[in-house]
Order: C-alpha cells, then sequence, then structure tokens
C-alpha cells in the first residue's frame, strides 16, 4: 500500500468534505458548544469543531460549503499564530462572516505562548485572549480547545476554564465518540467509516482548515499550499499598496 492509500489523500477535498457533511446529516444532528442543553440531550449528535490554524480563507470556505447544507460548526480562532493575523481586513472580515452565516467562535488557545504551568495561570491567560476576541469581533465566547497538547494541558480536565467550556475535558475525552484529522490524516477511525456505521450516539469531529484542498495533495504539501498562496496575496497586496499611493516600486531592473 502506498502513501497515497495509507493515508487517504483523497479524503481531504473540499468535494469530499461537502460529501462527508451529507452522509453525517443523515444519522446525526448539528450541535453547538454553547448549547449546553443540546449537548445534555439524548439526540444522536455531532460536535463539528474547527481549530483554525493555517488559513482563514480555507476556513470560510469549509463555514460556506456547511451553512450550505444547514449545518452550524464551532471555529476556534487563534490570536497568537504564526501562520495568520486573525486582525487584518480580509481576514476580520472573513471571520466575521464565518459568524454572520450562523458558526460559533471559540477561543483556540495556545499555552505555549504564554509559558503556562499551572491552571491558576490557564486561567488567567485564557480570560485575556477571551477579551481580545469578544471586543474585537463583538461576540460573547463559549468554549475553547488547545492549542499543540501537551502533558500539562491535557491534564486540566475541568469543565470550564475563565468560565469556557473545556472541549478537552474529561467528560469529552470519556464519554463521546471522537474524530481528528490533525496532521492531515485521520488519526483514529477513518470519518467516513464512521459515519456509516453510526455506532457513536455523540461524536466530536475535529477539522483542520488548511487540511483540506480542491486537490488531492499529501498532507505536508496542503500546508506549504496555504503559504505560498499567502505569500502570493502579501505581495500582490505590496504591489497595489506602493501604486495606491503613487510610490515608486523598484525592482532590479524596472519601476513599477
Amino acid at each position: 500500500m502506498n502513501f497515497v492509500e495509507e493515508y487517504r489523500f483523497s479524503d481531504f477535498t473540499m468535494r469530499n468534505y461537502r460529501r462527508l457533511l451529507k452522509l453525517a446529516y443523515k444519522n446525526y444532528r448539528f450541535i453547538l458548544f454553547a448549547d449546553e442543553s443540546a449537548i445534555n440531550s439524548n439526540s444522536k449528535k455531532i460536535l463539528l469543531r474547527h481549530d483554525i490554524e493555517f488559513s482563514i480563507p480555507n476556513a470560510l470556505r469549509m463555514a460556506e460549503i456547511e451553512a450550505s447544507l444547514g449545518v452550524q460548526a464551532n471555529y476556534f480562532l487563534q490570536i497568537h499564530s504564526e501562520f495568520y493575523n486573525p486582525l487584518d481586513k480580509d481576514n476580520y472580515n472573513s471571520i466575521k462572516k464565518i459568524i454572520e452565516i450562523g458558526h460559533d467562535l471559540g477561543l483556540h488557545f495556545d499555552s505555549h505562548f504564554w509559558g503556562i504551568n499551572t491552571e491558576k495561570e490557564l486561567e488567567k491567560y485564557i480570560e485575556i485572549d477571551k477579551n481580545i476576541i469578544e471586543i474585537c469581533f463583538g461576540v460573547n465566547i463559549k468554549s475553547f480547545s488547545f492549542h499543540n497538547t501537551n502533558d500539562f494541558v491535557l491534564s486540566c480536565e475541568n469543565e470550564k476554564y475563565a468560565g469556557l467550556i473545556n472541549s478537552y475535558s474529561k467528560k469529552f475525552k470519556t464519554e463521546i465518540g471522537y474524530s481528528a484529522d490533525s496532521t492531515g490524516y485521520w488519526r483514529y477511525e477513518r470519518l467516513e467509516d464512521r459515519l456509516r456505521e453510526a455506532k457513536d450516539e455523540f461524536l466530536q469531529i475535529l477539522i483542520h482548515d488548511g487540511m483540506w484542498q480542491e486537490e488531492v495533495l499529501p498532507p505536508r504539501q496542503r500546508i506549504f499550499k496555504v503559504i505560498d498562496e499567502r505569500a502570493e496575496y502579501l505581495k500582490k497586496f505590496y504591489d497595489s499598496t506602493l501604486k495606491k499611493f503613487g510610490a515608486k516600486n523598484i525592482d532590479w531592473d524596472n519601476v513599477y
């Protein structure tokens, strides 16, 4: 078996994402972390969680696919990402659009940025990051997930920290099913198989935006594509900004 088959490269396209959502919709209803009554209900349900890691344009594309199918999802936003700035104009507007079309915004919390080693510090810095998102996007954050988990954060299993629902609480880790595409392949069971069997009464699905593309690619190339697209965007932004203000844009042998 080659890597294409072993790691299911063809699973991770936007077209297949739409198909998987339709498959899930046959047996489950999609709920939000913020809807605690739905979490505690007896119906078959899915918490669809997006940890926005690499590409807000990709996240918006997935949000639009979901909205077109009547699916609500949970989008967890970083504010310390090396891959994107959530407050640049285009990204800011895209995040606002994700909210406007019916999805819920949460915090994707990076404990490594703050160098956290205690639960007291965890409470403090979640509160800080939460307030930034709430002020900038005009929302009330209800939930969070950890970015790049380690032994310490995985030991933090309280249901809430700083008033936010912890998606890594003991309840979510032990009482419900879990499927994740972390690092670009199915870390546990293949999602399609799990959805077809519909054996989980309650399933949390973790999706990472940059790991899904229009074309079939290996995980590393999916992320390089995101990086290259961002670089091209910035080049065009630089050129257009200088042109807009009538400044000379000097290259080796030309002025644009």
